[in-house]
């Protein structure tokens, strides 16, 4: 076993505000990145162009997501949102939230055991 540090960031690109992500080392494939976003209460993650497939996956506090319809969403803990390259998106941390956030070139699996939230207007297109 080998221990290290990760890697830690503020981000501010976007005009994001209250965000220390923690980098985990990328896939050695190259195509697939995680995150941990640590986002304080009232703190956003600016509005921004997926370059690659993300998923945002809430694993503490309350978020409010908006794509590009502007719809917004709320995500809790058990949830995630999905955005496809290209679409523009936006996060808020409604209370001190913690987020892990995959980019990938690759697919992004969702059959079988992961189900579409009824009423979030992102799943009218599901």
């Amino acid at each position: 076993m080998r221990i290290f540090e990760v890697v830690q960031y503020p981000v501010e690109r976007f005009g994001s505000t209250g965000v220390v992500m923690d980098a985990l080392p990328p896939a050695t494939d190259g195509r697939t990145q995680v995150h941990v976003a640590r986002v304080a209460a009232g703190g956003t993650i600016g509005r921004h162009r997926a370059t690659r497939t993300q998923v945002f996956a809430v694993v503490a506090g309350e978020c409010t997501v908006v794509g590009d319809d502007d719809a917004r969403a709320t995500v809790t803990p058990g949830r995630l949102a999905l955005w496809s390259p290209g679409e523009e998106h936006q996060s808020w941390a409604v209370s001190d939230s913690v987020v892990v956030v995959l980019e990938t070139d690759g697919d992004v699996e969702l059959g079988g055991r992961f189900r579409a939230v009824a009423g979030d207007p992102g799943n009218r297109r599901a």
